[in-house]
């Protein structure tokens, strides 16, 4: 985290060439930033994907949870 923290800026972009399982991916999205995951191994790119998008999932889920308390999102 730290590592994109300082190498990026705030809704930046992070290029991973070698994305693997998409460990960076996740790091980037949870600190504000989009990414770009490059991989050769189409399995290690699945299960990237699917990391990913169960990421987005889980903060939806969350975001839609706090908004039902009323508080401010």
């Amino acid at each position: 985290l730290r590592a994109i923290a300082a190498g990026s800026p705030l809704h930046g972009t992070v290029l991973d060439p070698f994305s693997g399982a998409a460990t960076t991916g996740m790091a980037a999205h949870q600190l504000g930033r989009t990414y770009i995951g490059i991989d050769l191994n189409e399995r290690f790119h699945d299960i990237g994907i699917r990391r990913l998008n169960n990421q987005a999932s889980t903060q939806r889920a969350s975001h839609i949870r706090h908004n039902a308390g009323g508080e401010a999102a």
